[in-house]
Formats: C-alpha cells, structure tokens, sequence
C-alpha cells in the first residue's frame, strides 16, 4: 500500500498523496501538542485499493465541478453526452478522480503531478485537455495549484476545484466546529441542480458572519466572496483558513445529515451545471472559455494555526 502513496512531510504538516487515483489526498495531519491529528477525514485503504475517490480526504475535480444534468452538455448549439454517473443521472465532478496521475516532481514538501485525457480513449469528455496538480508544503501552509489546459482544435469551457472533506472534532475535547464562509449569493433548487442564478442568501444557509456549522443536511452552491474561508475546532483552540484565487468563483457547503463526523468546503470554479447555465444565457456561472492552446490555473492556500497563540508552536 505505501508504495501507491507520496507522503509531503514537514515539522507542522503530513500529507499523504495517492497518484494512482487522481491524484487524491489520502490525509492531511496537523501537529497539535506534540500529535498528529487528522485535519481532514482519513481514507481507508480499501479505497486505494478499489480507486474509489469518493471516500479520500480530499479528490479533485476537472475539467468541471460538481454536476452536469441528465449527463448531457450544451456548448456552441452542440449537444455532447456524457457518462451518468449519479443516481439521479447526472454526469457529476469531471473524470479524473479515478484515473492515474504521473508524477513529474517530488521533493520532501513538493509533489507536481499531470494528466493528459489523449492517454485514455474511454474519457466521459468531448474535447481533449492537459491537467496539472501541485501541493507544497511551507511551514504550516499547503498550497494546492490547479492548472487545466486545452490541447484540442476546437474551443471548450473549463472548470475545475477540490473537493475536501474535514473533520467536525480534531480531539475528544471538540464539541463544536465554527465556519465562516464569506460569499454574496446562492443558487437556487431543491436539488444540486440550480434552478437559475445566484440569489440572496437566506438566514439559515448564511456563514458569511461565522456561525456554529449544525447537523442538518447541507448541499449548496454559493457565489463566493474573495475572502479566505474560515474554521474554527473550539475545544482543539486550532484554526484553518483556506484562501483561493479568485478565479475559483463558487464554494460548495456539503454537510450530510446521515454522518456527522465530516463536511466538505469545496472551491470551485464553476456553479453546478454551470456550463449548460452559461449556454442558456445566465451570466456569471464561472465557465471560463478556453481557445485551443489556452490554459487557466489558481492557487488554493491552506493554514492551519494555533488560535490562543498566533500560531507558533514546536513542531512534531
């Protein structure tokens, strides 16, 4: 099994990568007083094993996020079919979670991985891209870059974003997790299929002051504000802020009633269903219009902190 993992090491941070299926996160662990603890849900093995990415720390999504309906893209007065892979038969969080990744880079904190859809003749996408991933450690920081780039001869929209689960308690000593996430707007639905654009956010799916994050069920798209999200673990008295480039538009807030012990702060590019939003004239849905030969990249920043102490502490 250690063999399918790179491990990124330093005196405050762990991060275990898994290649072979779509260049996942498999942990993230932080050095709390001395221990490692889990910032983000661990993956069980047996998913390595199966290359089920749904169940890793954090996956990654491109060439779109979140989900295209009924599997089917509408792009150009075109109209592409994709591979549903939902129940409810949608075509959900690009194709390239699954797949293997090659390694071009590692160093003790740095790891540069690719993808390239041209070495796949199954791929659930009408145009062919280029991807790449890094993460970099410094100090108490993990840096994600994330790099989509059009290899075809035809334009195509773009989109792309992480999908981290975190831990609701770091210690025994957690009883409450505290999330600020600044955004201007959600989409509207009763699904995660939006039933147009972004609207006002109403009371009770609001986290741009901070607020307790509760145990009832989440799934939903916001227009995000360029403003680092915030989450506080209480008892553990540890911070993270997770800041991201501005081209990453929307964050999607996923907390499941049926397992309190996680929730998922994803920054995207594009809102669900964005692209077929955009083809039907709705504006501001995050497609980004790639020409042949373009490419569009962003940074996703991580800290983690002590908060009684400004951050500073000995590491592991």
């Amino acid at each position: 099994m250690k063999q399918l993992l790179e491990v990124l090491h330093n005196e405050f941070i762990e991060l275990k990568v898994c290649p072979q299926v779509g260049a996942s996160i498999f942990s993230l662990r932080y050095c709390l007083n001395g221990q490692w603890v889990d910032i983000m849900r661990p993956t069980p093995y047996q998913a390595v094993e199966n290359k089920d990415a749904g169940k890793f720390a954090s996956f990654n999504m491109i060439p779109y996020s979140n989900r295209i309906e009924n599997a089917v893209l509408k792009f150009r007065g075109k109209v592409y079919n994709l591979r549903k892979n939902t129940a409810e038969g949608h075509a959900i969080h690009g194709d390239v979670r699954f797949r293997p990744w090659k390694v071009f880079y590692k160093s003790a904190e740095r790891i540069v991985m690719g993808f390239d859809s041209r070495d796949f003749d199954d791929m659930s996408w009408p145009f062919p891209f280029y991807a790449e991933i890094e993460y970099a450690l410094t100090g108490a920081k993990l840096t994600v870059r994330l790099m989509l780039k059009n290899t075809g001869t035809e334009e195509m929209p773009g989109g792309m974003g992480i999908h981290p689960y975190f831990m609701r308690k770091l210690t025994p000593r957690d009883d409450a997790v505290f999330l600020q996430m600044p955004a201007k707007g959600v989409y509207p639905g009763d699904t995660p299929i939006p039933t147009g654009k972004w609207t006002e956010i109403p009371n009770e799916l609001d986290f741009s002051k901070g607020r307790q994050l509760g145990f009832e069920h989440i799934d939903k798209c916001y227009r995000a504000l360029h403003a680092p999200v915030i989450i506080k673990w209480l008892g553990s008295d540890v911070v993270l802020t997770m800041e991201a480039d501005e081209i990453f538009k929307h964050v999607i807030l996923y907390s499941p009633k049926d397992n309190p012990g996680f929730f998922a702060v994803e920054p995207v590019t594009n809102c669900n269903n964005g692209f077929n939003m955009a083809e039907e004239g709705i504006d501001d849905t995050g497609t980004v219009y790639l020409q042949p030969g373009d490419a569009m990249a962003g940074n996703i920043t991580i800290r983690l902190f002590r908060g009684s102490n400004n951050g500073f502490q000995r590491g592991c």
